[in-house]
């Protein structure tokens, strides 16, 4: 017992109990996204005329798409009708 010995209270040693993963992975992901935001200078992916050319290619792909619809629903049909046709016969 030394006059300049003060008292040190016991330190609180806190152990969780729950264990949340996709906490864990989202806090990881904040991370690297600060990190990113910080390091990197930024710069637009969207130009001029973009929304034009999407449209464009989106048009075109919702046509075909529409045609090879209208392919599969004649097959269907037709095949429907001689299966009709052959339990009526």
């Amino acid at each position: 017992m030394g006059f300049f010995n003060l008292y040190k209270p016991r330190e609180y040693d806190y152990r969780y109990i729950y264990y949340d993963p996709e906490k864990e992975k989202r806090q990881e992901r904040e991370k690297q996204m600060s990190n990113e935001k910080d390091t990197g200078e930024y710069r637009p992916f969207i130009k001029r005329g973009t929304f034009r050319e999407m449209a464009d290619k989106n048009r075109s792909a919702r046509v075909e798409q529409m045609r090879k619809s209208n392919i599969r629903l004649i097959a269907i049909v037709a095949a429907l009708v001689l299966i009709a046709y052959l339990l009526l016969r």
